[in-house]
């Protein structure tokens, strides 16, 4: 239990790598946000900011994982995106910039939140969930009391 306080304490201070970006963390995920009407001033502001972020992360000795790293533009269903973001971060490892992976939707505390702030690829997901469950239920509807599947399988 210690350790994961202990880290918290360590970055406590990642607000400072940046005045621009909304820093949103929980336990070890970091969630930066910047909001901005034009995409091309947005690409220009974040890149900027990603590499105060990575300066940060460096003279703290930490390293990100860009693999795990993506981006998401929020926007209306109606709004078509008219130009493509290209997001950079230095990687360490490689020693040389690597672009994000721009995605339709993200995963956040167990929430699927799409780019138009619809529910439709969470409803999907837990859809399948309980299909799966309901599926093994049934399957075994025979072999326990029916009382005790739901605890078990839900």
């Amino acid at each position: 239990m210690l350790g994961p306080l202990l880290f918290l304490i360590y970055i406590n201070d990642i607000y400072n790598a940046s005045d621009k970006l909304a820093f949103y963390l929980f336990a070890d995920d970091t969630n930066l946000l910047f909001a901005d009407r034009n995409l091309k001033s947005l690409e220009t502001v974040v890149n900027m900011e990603l590499m105060n972020a990575y300066d940060w992360l460096a003279s703290n000795k930490l390293s990100l994982n860009v693999k795990k790293t993506n981006f998401v533009i929020f926007h209306p269903s109606q709004k078509r995106l008219n130009y493509k973001v290209n997001l950079k971060i230095y990687d360490n490892n490689r020693k040389h910039f690597i672009c994000l992976e721009g995605k339709d939707y993200v995963k956040y505390l167990g929430v699927l939140i799409d780019s138009n702030l619809t529910w439709t690829h969470h409803i999907s997901h837990i859809a399948s969930k309980i299909s799966k469950s309901v599926g093994i239920i049934c399957r075994l509807r025979h072999l326990a009391p029916l009382s005790t599947l739901p605890t078990k399988y839900i």
